[in-house]
């Protein structure tokens, strides 16, 4: 048993349909996807600000460029953790400002309707 905080995970929509567009490719994707969220420490993330941390998932290819980024969004009050975004590392390697600012509010949307 671990010492962190358990989230409450809310995967929207909108992730989900990012999601199932990488699963036609890499069915394991799933469980990685799934014990990340469960095991997600912020003390081991890379946070880049807004409460949007990155992260790294392994993908069926060796090597880093094989895998997976992933971002997710934590609010802290409500003890909620939610994936924004996900994309191969070998397509891109980051997103933009504006790229997961975007991704970030069309999360903050669906969410606001859920809560």
């Amino acid at each position: 048993m671990n010492n962190f905080p358990a989230y409450k995970i809310i995967v929207t929509e909108y992730f989900k349909k990012q999601l199932k567009r990488l699963l036609k490719k890499n069915r394991s994707l799933l469980n990685e996807f799934k014990n990340t969220l469960l095991n997600f420490d912020k003390q081991q993330s890379v946070s880049i600000g807004m409460g949007v941390y990155k992260l790294r998932l392994k993908g069926q290819a060796k090597g880093k460029s094989g895998g997976y980024r992933l971002y997710v969004f934590v609010m802290e009050i409500d003890g909620i953790l939610t994936p924004i975004c996900i994309y191969p590392k070998n397509e891109k390697e980051n997103l933009n400002y504006d790229e997961l600012i975007w991704h970030l509010e069309k999360t903050k949307e669906e969410l606001r309707q859920l809560l």
